[in-house]
């Protein structure tokens, strides 16, 4: 699949929309701010075709309707069925995954071994409790741990550093957590988006072996 490319774009303060592309077209994950996407689109002749959105917090839907004025593209609201559809001649898959709120997605790119986790999954982290139960966050983590381990995994954030030193708090000898709290030092990005098998390795929510460890360890990260 050499003829995609995925865009990372940030955003606001700490948040990132992505842009999947092929042949000039794209689709794009996310919307909290319109003017970084316009500027992203121009500067790679992108055409947008349309916008998924994760979750319906501001910081990822903020830019939406700029956005669908200015290009005339449409919007998939989370609240819309898990379902399976080609997007840009490539299986995407809408999957349901409430905790960080009641109605949350993901959208998984099989054949581009991508994973867009929007607050679900944060690299090293995961969001808060914001709607959805810790019983639904855990089950929604459960879910994204049996897709295959080369899957990469693009998160709504950069909170790496504070979610590393959150991880070794908890797990203070763990290498594979101190590795990637290094890592962002020089090269933030390799740090960031890592792949689904790196995230077990260093995600203390995705480590969680029961509901009741995951509803402890995210009570302690609300107040770190």
């Amino acid at each position: 699949m050499n003829d995609y490319e995925v865009l990372a774009v940030p955003v606001l303060q700490d948040n990132f929309a992505y842009l999947v592309c092929r042949a000039g077209e794209a689709v794009l994950i996310d919307a909290g701010e319109a003017k970084p996407v316009f500027r992203a689109l121009k500067e790679n002749d992108l055409r947008l075709q349309k916008v998924l959105i994760t979750h319906s917090h501001h910081d990822h839907i903020g830019g939406c309707r700029a956005i669908q004025d200015h290009l005339g593209v449409q919007s998939i609201s989370p609240a819309v069925e898990s379902s399976e559809s080609s997007v840009l001649g490539t299986v995407c898959r809408s999957i349901s995954t409430p905790g960080h709120m009641a109605v949350h997605k993901i959208y998984y790119f099989l054949e581009l071994n991508t994973l867009f986790t929007g607050d679900t999954l944060i690299n090293g982290g995961c969001g808060r409790l914001l709607g959805g139960t810790p019983k639904q966050f855990f089950d929604s983590l459960q879910l994204i741990k049996q897709l295959p381990n080369e899957t990469r995994i693009l998160g709504g954030h950069d909170y790496l550093v504070t979610n590393m030193e959150f991880a070794l708090s908890v797990e203070p000898e763990n290498a594979d957590m101190q590795a990637r709290r290094d890592l962002y030092r020089t090269d933030p990005a390799a740090a960031i988006f890592v792949t689904l098998a790196e995230e077990k390795k260093t995600n203390p929510f995705l480590r969680a072996p029961s509901v009741e460890r995951f509803t402890e360890l995210r009570k302690q990260k609300d107040y770190f």
